[in-house]
């Protein structure tokens, strides 16, 4: 049953709140209802890990169903506006006429996001959040913390595709309370789940570069859900007139998930395989522009919840394997190179959910444990007996393992207009046998309707990667000793939300401790890089994203939807003789904007505009040598997306760097310049 918004012979009548009651009373009365301001999250205060933001309907389409509103996920819902941080969510319908073809490229778009890509088209990119380090943003697949214990390089290893995905959101700022170790600067939560009860896709790309995108996907069932997906793509490298190409590219996976849901009992089983083949060229050193790499990634788990009207309890279980293989030289190789590295890693974890509702306010508890190994003949200890590498022709050498245990307590209460969650996280890492608990709280009040003042103070702490703790080369040197680095967030800000307009905006300052950095001194320049604990450093930080959904307002406006967001950053350390390899290369500016529009009839059109200004710089490699020191430049990049969609078909053309841009995201690693690609998509849903 749909209730549209438009209509000037029937009264309409206007809910800002809204219980658990049925929704037969308002479908009897044959009135017409509309939700226009709530805007739907899933609780921090439950399990938070699984699902933590969800965008009602309203916000996206002027067609609202009564289903849509309340959310069915494991959480008890809050409203977008008590959330006391920056919240941005991507859902079905922006990644629907994004101007982009995977993950990477969407969270360009994303308040407060550092998307550093190497390899393009989803091969490989360091993420991070509000100036942080790739290994500092925490990241979830359904829920599920899916970090990778090697490197942050692998945190975007996925076994499904952008085609796949419900929605994508990101939450910024620490918060060990919510979200466990490694939450340093936000998390990244990628979800599959959806409504949709039925539903085959079937996707077919090509463009410039030998590239090629294929998607499949079948949902099916109602009670009993499934998705199954497959992908593959491939490119022959985008640097085709270059004395050395090696960008090419190949990346395939497939994703299963089964869901069943009943009124207290639910079961969600997911389980994938990505396999990815890619010249890294320069990647990790100009010197050496030959490299290759190649990562395997299996994932599977299996979560369980009962609910009743006062308790929510359950367990998850997970398992993630990634083989990890890199070669300096792809062909031939001098007569010192003895050997690639191979790298094994394993991740072992499960959680016990609680959650009460009391007439005091909500208490939740989970119980958290998560083990990490590692073979290698790289990285860790020596080992008493080599093992074979997988499929390789190859020894595993050492190897490391570590426990990470926590205990989350958490409580909300809300009264009226006012929302309060205060709780802990006491972390317990047996690598260094020490015990420490990381508070947090948050406050937010509607102060006048639809906007709210919110304040928070959250505390954080990251694991060292193995990377950082063992890994030895001709420019590097490891450090067994390091201490995790943690950090304490100060946190304000407001929220408009409306059925025309969604506005967040914040300012923070964070206080890092015992930082994580490859470094060296000013006079040692041409000593290896180490990794060390840095004293302290503090970052300042301003973001601001507002959202103008017109055709909420205007049925047949012209432009559609407008984004825009902006983020300024500035860092301060303390160790001011040392020079550092990551810390040091932010966005101090980040700017972006998209807009939805309507050309003609049936024909869409979607532009996104990006501008970079990154604080830091590198040496220039240049003649097979470093020479000058060089500042980034400011880097402006637009992509368009051009989409004729009918009922189940839509056919579609896009080009990223539209005006052929020449940049770096990470030192000496050239950047595709204009890429146009075009596509055909069939869809079919709830048949």
């Amino acid at each position: 049953m749909k209730h549209n918004r438009k209509s000037n012979s029937q009264n309409i009548y206007y809910f800002r709140k809204w219980s658990r009651k049925g929704f037969g009373v308002f479908r009897s009365q044959g009135k017409q209802i509309a939700i226009s301001t709530m805007i739907m999250a899933g609780s921090l205060t439950f399990e938070s890990k699984t699902i933590f933001a969800q965008t009602d309907s309203a916000q996206q389409n002027p067609t609202i169903q009564l289903d849509e509103i309340m959310v069915n996920g494991d959480e008890e819902p809050i409203l977008f506006s008590k959330i006391a941080r920056i919240v941005t969510v991507l859902n079905q319908n922006d990644i629907a006429a994004a101007p982009v073809s995977n993950i990477n490229e969407l969270l360009e778009y994303a308040i407060g996001v550092d998307i550093r890509q190497r390899g393009q088209k989803g091969v490989q990119a360091d993420i991070a959040l509000r100036g942080g380090t790739f290994d500092q943003t925490l990241v979830l697949l359904n829920g599920i913390n899916i970090t990778d214990p090697q490197t942050g390089h692998h945190n975007l290893n996925l076994p499904v595709s952008l085609n796949s995905i419900s929605r994508i959101e990101v939450l910024s700022g620490p918060s060990a309370r919510i979200f466990g170790v490694n939450a340093y600067n936000g998390a990244i939560n990628i979800i599959t789940t959806s409504d949709i009860k039925s539903e085959i896709k079937i996707l077919a790309e090509a463009g410039q570069f030998g590239y090629l995108n294929q998607h499949a996907s079948i949902r099916t069932g109602e009670k009993w859900n499934n998705l199954l997906s497959i992908d593959h793509q491939q490119s022959d490298g985008y640097l085709p007139n270059s004395k050395l190409n090696n960008t090419d590219f190949t990346n395939s996976s497939i994703f299963y998930q089964l869901r069943r849901k009943s009124s207290a009992n639910s079961i969600d089983i997911q389980t994938g395989y990505n396999s990815k083949a890619f010249g890294a060229n320069s990647f990790y050193t100009p010197a050496y522009p030959e490299q290759f790499e190649a990562t395997k990634t299996f994932f599977s788990s299996a979560n369980y919840h009962y609910t009743n009207e006062i308790l929510k309890t359950g367990v998850k279980t997970y398992f993630r394997r990634h083989l990890d293989k890199f070669e300096l030289f792809r062909d031939t190789a001098p007569s010192w190179y003895t050997s690639h590295n191979y790298h094994l890693t394993d991740i072992a974890g499960a959680a016990i959910p609680i959650s009460v509702k009391t007439l005091f306010g909500n208490i939740s508890a989970n119980f958290d444990l998560r083990y990490e190994h590692i073979y290698s003949n790289v990285l860790g200890k020596n080992m008493a007996a080599n093992k074979k590498v997988p499929g390789q022709n190859a020894w595993f050498t050492k190897q490391d393992e570590r426990f990470h245990s926590a205990f989350q307590l958490n409580y909300s209460y809300d009264w009226e207009k006012l929302h309060i969650a205060a709780g802990l996280m006491t972390s317990h890492y047996n690598t260094l046998k020490r015990t420490r608990t990381y508070p947090g709280m948050e406050i937010s009040y509607e102060f006048i309707s639809n906007t709210t003042l919110y304040g928070s103070y959250n505390e954080a702490l990251r694991l060292p990667t193995f990377t950082d703790l063992y890994y030895n080369g001709p420019t590097n040197i490891g450090n067994p000793d390091l201490k995790p680095e943690e950090a304490q967030t100060v946190e304000g800000g407001i929220k408009y939300v409306s059925s025309i307009l969604r506005l967040q905006s914040a300012v923070y300052f964070r206080k890092g401790e015992n930082m994580i950095e490859w470094v060296k001194t000013e006079s040692s320049n041409d000593l290896p890089w180490q990794t060390e604990n840095l004293t302290e450093i503090n970052t300042m930080g301003i973001d601001f994203d507002a959202t103008f959904i017109l055709n909420n307002y205007w049925k047949d406006s012209y432009i559609k939807t407008i984004s825009i967001n902006y983020s300024w950053i500035d860092q301060q350390n303390t160790q001011n003789n040392l020079n550092t390899k990551y810390v040091g290369d932010y966005l101090k500016h980040q700017f972006a904007i998209r807009i939805t529009h309507k050309i003609y009839s049936k024909i869409r059109s979607t532009i996104g505009f990006t501008w970079q200004d990154r604080n830091g710089s590198y040496l220039e490699f240049k003649n097979n040598t470093y020479g000058i020191e060089k500042d980034y430049n400011p880097v402006t990049v637009f992509n368009w997306k051009l989409s004729w969609e009918e009922k189940y078909w839509s056919f579609f053309a896009q080009a990223s760097n539209l005006f052929d841009q020449k940049y770096f995201d990470i030192s000496n690693v050239p950047q595709p310049g204009r890429w146009v690609q075009i596509g055909v998509k069939y869809v079919i849903q709830n048949i």
